[in-house]
């Protein structure tokens, strides 16, 4: 009998430890499901390598329409620092021509390192879908690089380390928030020593994560890491202690151009969450119904991920839902967008975003282990925020394009 037991516990042991390995194996060698869409040279024209670059073309492409349409505004707002003496938030504002039933605000870069994409976008539409007949009715701003720090030196955060959409602060309050779940998780989170993306821990991270799995479920994980945090400022996520400048200097200029229309729109391009290739339109739960249906109006066709699914979060201090704050009486929609990279809707797409933003934070702040670990690093963050595919970021050009039409259009129809 007693053997029989110990026959039996060592197949089980032999069970448990070939399901290690094999998770182990798989999510060391995890991809992402590959993007299948043709390759577009010309949507690739417009993605460029530098924040330089991007602002360059930007205002390029701002001067054009400024040669064809009435009260165009075209200016630049510095960003105070003590690193950059030069970053700037460029912007953009075409009036609408005759009669001002709508305005949509086009936003890149709140994550910076995410104005890659965002600046694609936001060229591809003053090339091709800024045309007189959309324009009659309906005005445009596109703020440029809201996060120019984070876009030059490819980051997501602020020089404060401020995660810029979890900043945009409605109420002061904001900055007072605590959450229990991410003090449970900031020693994962947040470990000190230099970033090392070889060592055991890092190369086991699956099960690092698993053992917070047993007591918390996945989406609990998900809401706790992603929904800010504003007690550690060195960690990712942070919030920061009071609104980053550029927000206060753009809520002035925000006011001034909603004034005059009665519908506004704002769509805040982003990247990294969600399946690879995929757009997704990505609110936070909207609680007044008629709002809610009058997005679903203007995007219908598209399918809308209200924050309460269980693939999603939401979060705190965005900065769509800020730029309704400063419009009260008006009928506001706010849509963030984003493009997925990692499939980060299953598991291992899920852990393997959250343990390259852990490394890439952990990095900055203490250092690699060496030029290598760095080099690897850091390109795997890139990659994960700015993906090199052609088909991937033709897709994105070619989603934005087709969506973007068609809200221009609805949004400037007298409703």
């Amino acid at each position: 009998m007693k053997k029989a037991l110990k026959v039996v516990l060592l197949v089980l042991l032999g069970l448990i430890a070939a399901a290690y390995v094999i998770l182990d194996f798989g999510y060391n060698r995890y991809r992402p499901s590959p993007v299948q869409y043709e390759v577009l040279p010309a949507a690739l024209n417009y993605f460029h390598e530098s924040y330089a670059d991007c602002r360059t073309a930007f205002l390029e492409k701002a001067t054009r329409l400024a040669q064809r349409y009435n009260g165009v505004e075209v200016l630049s707002l510095p960003v105070p620092g003590t690193s950059d003496r030069d970053l700037v938030v460029d912007y953009c504002y075409v009036p609408a021509q005759r009669t001002s039933h709508g305005l949509l605000i086009l936003s890149s870069g709140v994550h910076g390192i995410e104005g890659f994409t965002g600046s694609a976008v936001q060229l591809m539409a003053m090339e091709e879908l800024l045309v007189p007949g959309r324009m009659e009715s309906t005005g445009i701003l596109l703020i440029h690089g809201l996060n120019p720090h984070g876009f030059k030196h490819s980051r997501r955060v602020t020089e404060n380390n401020v995660d810029l959409n979890r900043n945009c602060a409605i109420e002061e309050s904001l900055f007072d928030t605590r959450s229990e779940g991410y003090g449970r998780l900031n020693n994962m989170l947040n470990p000190e020593g230099a970033a090392n993306d070889r060592d055991l821990r890092n190369r086991h991270f699956l099960f690092v994560v698993a053992r917070r799995m047993l007591k918390e479920s996945m989406r609990t994980l998900r809401q706790a890491i992603l929904q800010g945090q504003y007690e550690y400022p060195e960690g990712i996520y942070f919030g920061g202690k009071n609104v980053e400048p550029q927000i206060t200097a753009l809520s002035l200029i925000l006011k001034e151009k909603m004034t005059s229309y009665r519908r506004i729109l704002v769509i805040d391009v982003h990247t990294g969450y969600g399946k690879n290739g995929t757009m997704h339109l990505f609110p936070n739960p909207i609680e007044d119904a008629k709002i809610r249906t009058g997005m679903e109006e203007l995007f219908a066709g598209y399918a809308i991920d209200w924050g309460d699914s269980g693939d999603f979060y939401t979060i705190g201090g965005s900065f769509a839902e800020f730029v309704g704050s400063l419009a009260p009486g008006k009928i506001f929609y706010p849509m963030p967008i984003e493009y997925g990279t990692l499939d980060s809707q299953k598991i291992f797409g899920s852990i393997r975003s959250l343990q390259n933003m852990i490394l890439e934070n952990q990095g900055f702040h203490y250092g690699y282990k060496d030029e290598k670990a760095e080099a690897r690093i850091e390109a795997t963050f890139r990659e994960m925020f700015y993906p090199s595919d052609k088909a991937w970021r033709s897709k994105a050009i070619g989603d934005a394009k087709r969506m973007l039409a068609l809200v221009l259009e609805r949004l400037g129809r007298e409703g």
